[in-house]
């Protein structure tokens, strides 16, 4: 047996400890709902102020509904936008209210937004966000559930609010 397949052994058996390892952690020390969402919604919360649509993508369902309207296909434009305005989102409230496999957060929100080359600040009033677990992957191979954003509703006149 050469050097090299020894190393690839060596390498393979440290992954394979690894990931069994965190595996074992996570079965040992599961986190409530409530706190993987607030988790979630935090980071992409971040990434979204950062202008990180990857940190923000990763969270949103592939179904993602905007006032009962599917635009899940608009993935594009939703991280250029982000890339672009780097939107600064604060919640007043984070706390969701969880039953079974979704969650709900009904909380005003600022939103401070760059829009047309100029910096806008609007109050949101009783936006609706709607989490569900939805199958993902942990490195691409092993099956597991997360908690996704499916939909987010927000009033209209609230909407109307931003373009004026």
């Amino acid at each position: 047996m050469g050097k090299t397949t020894k190393m690839f052994l060596i390498l393979g058996a440290l992954l394979v400890l690894l990931m069994g390892g965190r595996a074992l952690f996570y079965a040992a020390n599961p986190q409530d709902d409530k706190t993987l969402i607030q988790k979630a919604l935090a980071e992409s919360i971040k990434a979204s102020k950062e202008g990180r649509p990857g940190g923000v993508m990763d969270k949103l369902s592939v179904n993602i509904k905007y006032n009962n309207e599917n635009v899940g296909s608009a993935d594009r434009d939703i991280a250029r936008y982000i890339r672009s305005s780097k939107p600064d989102i604060e919640l007043e409230n984070t706390i969701p209210v969880v039953t079974g496999d979704e969650a709900t957060i009904v909380s005003p929100v600022n939103l401070k937004v760059a829009l047309l080359g100029q910096s806008v600040s609007r109050r949101l009033n009783e936006v609706t966000l709607v989490f569900r677990k939805e199958a993902d992957r942990d490195f691409l191979v092993f099956p597991t559930t997360r908690w996704k954003l499916a939909e987010v509703r927000v009033p209209e006149a609230s909407v109307a609010g931003l373009i004026q």
